[in-house]
């Protein structure tokens, strides 16, 4: 058998081994692309929350100062002098001529009665001897 004589076929591009140097370089661009841009998206981010915040600022004053004008109104249409003037001209009321007291013969009462609701509670008395020893001891936890 005779044997061929040709020269090798050169490698393919995608067989050869990239240089290690230039993919560091564009991994290391990247990376700060990337970087960069996080930052900028924070940046922006943070910058429209604070332009939020402002707005929601100025949104409370203007409600607070409506509130207080609402406040005032209330004070000048309750004043004394406004509800006589309204009772005198708008409801045609007049002073009463007559004052007619009372007396009572009834003493006050000892106690101010309440419903019971709104009096204060009674202490209860520790280890009372009806409780079951168990119920005793889970009163005087904290917790419960």
């Amino acid at each position: 058998m005779a044997a061929l004589h040709r020269p090798a076929l050169a490698a393919p591009r995608l067989l050869r081994r990239p240089r290690t140097g230039k993919l560091m370089l564009v991994g290391a661009i990247a990376l700060v692309i990337i970087a960069a841009g996080f930052q900028v998206n924070q940046f922006s981010r943070l910058t429209s929350t604070g332009y939020q915040i402002n707005d929601l600022n100025k949104q409370r004053a203007n409600r607070e100062a409506a509130n207080h004008a609402l406040e005032a109104e209330v004070a000048q249409l309750s004043s004394l002098a406004r509800v006589d003037w309204e009772s005198r001209t708008r409801l045609h009321l007049e002073p009463a001529q007559q004052k007619l007291y009372l007396t009572v013969n009834h003493s006050v009462p000892d106690r101010q009665t309440l419903p019971t609701r709104f009096l204060p509670p009674e202490p209860a008395l520790a280890g009372q001897a009806g409780d079951p020893l168990w119920k005793r001891l889970l009163k005087s936890l904290p917790f419960f």
